[in-house]
């Protein structure tokens, strides 16, 4: 299905009254707060998931996309010339964001949560859903949608949990070390080399690992016995990417293969300013 190939996302049809007014709120408060933090990231992540039910897919993603903003279908396109060619769809694509994390330099920021998609937006049940992961870039004082990228599970059995706000801490100058750039790249080759092998020493405590069919594992315990049991790719392609200002945020993200080939996104941060911690890992089978 074309869409789902653009965009993969989640919305409770049973929390529809509470994500609006839960949006009221944040877009309130959004405009009340004009720095870029973690809330205002949510309130964007929210005001984009409500545009899509009210005015439509297409509209939403065009108003919220960066000029380079990139989604899949399946391998990587400008989303903007993707979505002006697509007609207004009568499918409905929900979601909401569980997660937003935004760099001490207010420039980058993530989102993740869970999606839903209906083929006709009066059918009582979705047919389809899944994680999203959303990478965001502030420009000329907006929050705008960089990178678009997600999995698909099967029908969840629970309410999705409660949106978490984290707003990342400026880094401690460092002299004599290499730039923040190049060690997050360096750090991505080397978990790549041995993936599950080094994943224990190099995730940080709270990293979400997405893997097509599974619900996110949240938490090392849990991401370790998903990495475990689930079919890892045996080669990750050269990694493209952004880190933000503050260097304490990046993500990389190329080509896999294994028995599927596809596409991989790793976010990093940097918690303490020092070395590099995977906070998020997905696989997009093609």
């Amino acid at each position: 299905m074309r869409v789902l190939s653009n965009r993969m996302k989640f919305f409770l049809r049973d929390t529809m009254v509470t994500i609006v007014f839960f949006t009221a709120g944040l877009m309130l408060a959004q405009n009340q707060q004009p720095q870029a933090d973690a809330r205002s990231l949510a309130a964007a992540e929210t005001a984009f998931a409500y545009e899509s039910i009210e005015k439509g897919t297409r509209t939403a993603f065009l108003d919220a996309l960066s000029d380079d903003g990139i989604v899949f279908q399946p391998g990587p396109e400008n989303g903007k010339k993707i979505w002006q060619a697509e007609k207004e769809s009568s499918g409905q694509l929900q979601w909401q964001p569980v997660l937003a994390v935004v760099a001490a330099s207010g420039d980058l920021g993530y989102t993740t949560g869970p999606w839903s998609y209906k083929k006709k937006a009066s059918d009582e049940e979705a047919g389809a859903f899944g994680q999203f992961v959303s990478i965001w870039r502030h420009e000329g004082g907006k929050w705008k949608l960089l990178f678009d990228l997600g999995s698909q599970n099967q029908k969840p059995t629970e309410s999705a949990p409660a949106l978490q706000i984290v707003d990342l801490k400026p880094p401690p100058a460092e002299s004599n070390s290499p730039s923040p750039r190049a060690s997050l790249f360096q750090s991505d080759r080397e978990y790549a080399a041995a993936a599950q092998a080094n994943f224990p020493a190099r995730a940080a405590e709270d990293v979400r690992v997405l893997r097509p069919g599974e619900f996110p594992a949240v938490g090392k315990p849990a991401a370790e016995k998903t990495l475990k049991n689930a079919d890892q790719p045996s080669a990750f392609g050269e990694a493209k990417g952004e880190i933000s200002k503050a260097g304490d945020l990046g993500f990389a993200w190329g080509e896999y293969s294994s028995t599927a080939s596809g596409y991989y996104l790793r976010i990093w941060r940097r918690d303490d300013g020092r070395e590099w911690k995977l906070a998020l890992e997905v696989l997009h089978p093609r």
